[in-house]
């Protein structure tokens, strides 16, 4: 009997909201990476969050983002759906 491999995920170590309601994402020595969560915001669980005031208050807590309105994201989800960001780029 074949067992499933299980994906180790790096811990998200800081998030960065922007205006474009993307974030940047810190995974220390795994590198940073950029999520789009635009599409995201046509979900009515994340809908309060099209308000980009309460976009940029999103915080990290054991490497899980969560805003103060009470919504969170699967840090694996975003680990996966990210696109890496080149050495030279900077988490601003």
């Amino acid at each position: 009997m074949q067992t499933a491999k299980t994906m180790t995920y790096p811990t998200l170590v800081a998030a960065i909201p922007r205006d474009d309601f993307s974030i940047l994402l810190d995974y220390g020595t795994a590198g940073k990476r950029v999520y789009d969560f635009t599409p995201n915001l046509e979900h009515k669980f994340y809908a309060p969050l099209a308000d980009v005031n309460l976009f940029k208050k999103l915080t990290v807590a054991d490497g899980q983002p969560e805003w103060i309105t009470g919504q969170d994201f699967c840090p694996h989800t975003l680990y996966e759906q990210s696109v890496k960001l080149d050495q030279s780029e900077n988490l601003q």
